[in-house]
This record gives structure tokens, sequence and C-alpha cells, in this order.
């Protein structure tokens, strides 16, 4: 398969999606971002499983202790073994008054994308922990002061 131009834009506007759905909390939009199949791995960011399946992946992220706000950068769309493959960096800001502690948290996303009849869909989606800028103090438990 030949990424195309047009395929980089198509790609880098999912993951934008991805970020807005989640900070507006749009869960039946968010839903066709991923494929019926869709295996979801956020144990590096200390999700307690592996999440299969549409239905899965919307209700963890329901109940997920939402950032103020989901920022990707650094987008890297490669073709490897068959596969669209995309490297990304996050950036999340846990500053509202209910975060504990406030901090500033950040690692990799690693994605396989398919084409759909319906677009890009995310196939499998990874999340990875790197670092974190945590306004520290005695009381932040040590695994939230740094990576």
């Amino acid at each position: 398969m030949t990424i195309e131009a047009m395929d980089h834009l198509q790609i880098q506007y999912l993951l934008g999606q991805y970020g807005h759905l989640l900070d507006a909390e749009d869960w039946s939009t968010f839903a066709t971002l991923f494929t019926p199949d869709a295996v979801l791995d956020y144990t590096g960011v200390r999700a307690p499983k592996v999440m299969h399946g549409i239905d899965e992946i919307v209700e963890y992220f329901q109940k997920a202790n939402h950032p103020s706000a989901h920022h990707v950068t650094n987008i890297v769309v490669q073709e490897v073994e068959g596969e669209v493959r995309v490297h990304s960096k996050f950036i999340v800001p846990f500053t509202r008054a209910g975060h504990t502690p406030l901090r500033w948290y950040g690692g990799d996303y690693l994605d396989v994308v398919v084409k759909t009849e319906d677009g890009w869909r995310f196939a499998k989606k990874s999340c990875r922990a790197r670092w974190q800028l945590t306004y520290a103090d005695d009381e932040v438990p040590a695994h939230r002061q740094t990576f």
C-alpha cells in the first residue's frame, strides 16, 4: 500500500478528532474512530487491562480521569510489515481543581490505522507514559513525581 499525501492528512485528522472528541465527551462520535474489533492497550498508563471492541473502549474512556485537554504532536506515519503505523506524542495537563496532584503528563501513542469505506480508523491504539512534571510537595506519591 502506498500512503498518499491525502492519507497523511486524513490520519492526522483522525488523531486530532481523538483528542477533541475525548475533551467534548462525545462518546457516540468518538466510537466511530475505531474499527469494530479495535484493541486499546493503555496498560502503559496504568489502565487495568487491554480493551477489545468499541463498547469496551468507550466504556473505559467514559469512566477515566480525564485531563483538562488532549494534545497530539510529532505525528509520523509509516507502512511497516503491511500495516500503517502511527507514532505520535501526547501532552495532557491535569490542572483542574479536582486533579491531584496537579501535573503535566506526556508520552507516546503507538497506533495501527486502517482505511475503511468511512475513512481511516484505529485498529490498535496504545499509550505509553514517558514524562511528567508535577507541582511537587511532600504529599505527591512517588509514582506521580516523575518517570
